[in-house]
């Protein structure tokens, strides 16, 4: 079996994993959570873009959020932004949202402690293969990690240090 037939294999078996487990908004008992799934994750807004994007222009309005640091070369992911999301500034620090894959956030300095309380982390291709899986089960694990949503596209992450930690596997 070639590389590439591994990593469909492992996405598929991945997939139907998520589906046996993963919940809608009625699996959700923080009230944080259930407002962001519903009022924004499931708001039928028609966007014409991937899937991530989506979540992260529903996410840019939802929260008001200001500030993107976008990590690795996304040029689409930023065109989007500035065409769904005029009011937002792309920064390299103290961003609202950090975004990009999660093989970008491990080539990255970012530093997951020094993110504030308020920020969201939006990573996509979490589900890719078996070393991206693990990076998020890692991230998951992080002290400072309050709030996880596994939307098998991409992962969302929440750092509210008022909120119980809890992760969610959310079908979108």
């Amino acid at each position: 079996m070639t590389k590439n037939e591994k990593v469909i294999v492992f996405r598929f078996l991945s997939y139907i994993k998520f589906i046996f487990t993963a919940t809608n908004q009625h699996g959700v008992h923080s009230p944080f959570v259930y407002d962001y799934v519903t009022k924004c994750l499931y708001n039928k807004e028609k966007l014409k873009l991937p899937i991530t994007s989506k979540v992260l222009v529903k996410s840019l309005h939802y929260f008001n959020f200001k500030t993107v640091h976008i990590l690795g070369d996304k040029k689409m992911l930023e065109a989007a932004i500035k065409k769904f999301c005029t009011n937002v500034t792309f920064t390299e620090i103290n961003a609202d949202v950090l975004v990009g894959s999660i093989s970008d956030l491990k080539n990255d300095d970012i530093v997951i402690s020094s993110l504030s309380n308020d920020t969201m982390v939006l990573l996509d291709d979490i589900h890719k293969d078996q070393i991206s899986l693990e990076s998020w089960n890692r991230l998951k694990k992080e002290s400072q990690v309050r709030v996880t949503l596994d939307l098998f596209y991409c992962g969302v992450i929440f750092f509210r240090k008022e909120q119980v930690e809890e992760h969610f596997k959310i079908r979108i």
